[in-house]
């Protein structure tokens, strides 16, 4: 699946666990997906999807969902 194909998904959760499953099989756009995720968790998170709902999607603590959330520094970009 190619990052264009990421980007167009509407579902901000659906976007984010696609993009983290990619991160993970070692996509060449890995980075580019880190803030597609980031951005998608916020935009859930923002629009009221409970951060357990998008935690147990993404199968990680709600803590990680916390950190995955934050806004990437310049530095780690």
């Amino acid at each position: 699946m190619s990052y264009e194909d990421v980007v167009a998904i509407s579902d901000p959760v659906e976007r984010a666990a696609l993009a983290d499953k990619l991160m993970w099989a070692d996509h060449p756009r890995r980075l580019e997906l880190r803030t597609v995720r980031g951005i998608a968790l916020r935009a859930a998170l923002d629009s009221g999807v409970p951060a357990d709902d998008i935690a147990r999607r993404l199968v990680v603590t709600v803590a990680d969902l916390t950190w995955m959330a934050a806004p990437a520094s310049p530095a780690a970009a």
